[in-house]
């Protein structure tokens, strides 16, 4: 039976049971804070959104990571605002093995879809968990009979900065129009917010009809 690890941040951070039992019943998955002592007993180590560097991990060809953009372009923080909030046509998953810089390894799959204007950032987040975990179980099916491999990033290197709750304020002078792909890309764990005379207004949409797990979704493994 395959072995994967999952790095988390914080074991609450583990919310895709439902993704785990729909693709993965078939593995053995683990998940911790820390990575394991010996890596080599596990097929796959995922770096499931973590936000340390660690040293020395770029030589381990088991250890991976997904980010949320087409690295190199949209590399740090918050890329699925950042997709939404900037108008991307496409929202992007990169797989790659993890490196001694940020979102720097070698791209191993990148995964894509269209962002239509019913997708908002909590439909988008949910189906990133899911193909996430699609990935990895194609990649579990790859590595049975050849070693993975990726290819070097090509491209202009761009970062996103972090974010912070003061970054979700509307300004109640600006065009509406101007801030609907904001709202869109702000979820309910994170809202946009207006000031008016010294009162806080939270604000939150959601389409009238619900978007489906999107048709279109692209998948292309590299080999070098």
């Amino acid at each position: 039976m395959k072995k994967v690890f999952f790095l988390v941040n914080k074991l609450k951070e583990f919310n895709f049971l439902e993704f785990i039992n729909k693709y993965l019943s078939d593995v053995s998955v683990c998940l911790g804070e820390s990575l394991p002592e010996h890596t080599e007993d596990y097929d796959l180590i995922i770096l499931w959104n973590y936000r340390k560097i660690i040293p020395d991990i770029s030589y381990k060809k088991n250890i991976i990571l997904f980010h949320s953009s087409d690295l190199p372009e949209g590399k740090g923080w918050a890329p699925i605002y950042n997709s939404i909030s900037r108008g991307k046509e496409f929202y992007t998953i990169s797989g790659i093995f993890a490196s001694d810089r940020v979102d720097a390894g070698n791209v191993i799959v990148k995964a894509r879809f269209r962002i239509k204007d019913n997708y908002t950032a909590e439909y988008i987040r949910k189906w990133d968990n899911e193909i996430t975990i699609m990935l990895i179980k194609e990649i579990l099916y790859l590595i049975e009979n050849k070693e993975l491999k990726g290819i070097e990033q090509s491209g202009d290197e761009t970062f996103y900065p972090r974010r912070f709750p003061k970054d979700n304020e509307i300004k109640i002078d600006e065009q509406f129009i101007s801030i609907i792909n904001h709202l869109r890309a702000c979820e309910e764990n994170h809202p946009a917010f207006f000031m008016y005379n010294d009162t806080k207004y939270i604000v939150h949409i959601r389409p009238e009809i619900l978007p489906a797990f999107p048709s279109d979704l692209e998948i292309l493994f590299f080999d070098s």
